[in-house]
């Protein structure tokens, strides 16, 4: 899979390949094509998967600001449910689920000109929905910041394994 996309239209930039997660399941990889998309795949020898972006996502928010880029299962070598994160003009101090501390893993840091986005990896052991919080350090100082995930607590079906983040 690797051969595949190095020479594919989704083959990556100069800086190559971030890994994300590396775990007993795969390794997770994140990188930005030649033509400034962002693109992450699971790979586990007998088991791979690939997601890229359609348009650039080279446009940094002109304020700082925390998104999710990639999200579901396919994002964790080690867990159940992955994140990729990107964070604009602003760095992850830490990342909670209710009062749950999360690993936040740095995999990348982009500049285009006087702005920089920092892409994050994070894992959790189970589904999750509900919004994470979050401690972030821009050039003011220290803020907060909630980061809603792509299912709400609503959506969590009736009985089933997820896990809830308020």
């Amino acid at each position: 899979m690797l051969s595949e996309i190095s020479t594919s239209e989704n083959a990556p930039d100069r800086a190559g390949l971030s890994p994300v997660s590396v775990g007993p399941r795969g390794t997770v990889f994140f990188w930005v094509t030649t033509d400034a998309r962002y693109c992450s795949a699971f790979y586990g020898g007998t088991a791979s998967a690939l997601t890229c972006s359609t348009t650039p996502d080279d446009r940094i928010s002109p304020t700082p600001k925390l998104e999710r880029l990639h999200e579901g299962d396919l994002y964790s070598a080690r867990g159940a449910y992955g994140l990729i994160i990107a964070a604009d003009r602003e760095t992850i101090r830490s990342l909670s689920c209710g009062d749950k501390r999360l690993v936040v893993r740095k995999v990348r840091v982009i500049e285009a000109g006087d702005a920089t986005r920092t892409i994050y990896g994070v894992e959790l052991d189970t589904w999750t929905a509900g919004v994470l919080r979050a401690e972030v350090v821009r050039a003011d100082g220290r803020h907060r910041e909630i980061l809603p995930l792509a299912a709400s607590a609503n959506d969590v079906p009736a009985g089933g394994s997820w896990q809830v983040c308020a």
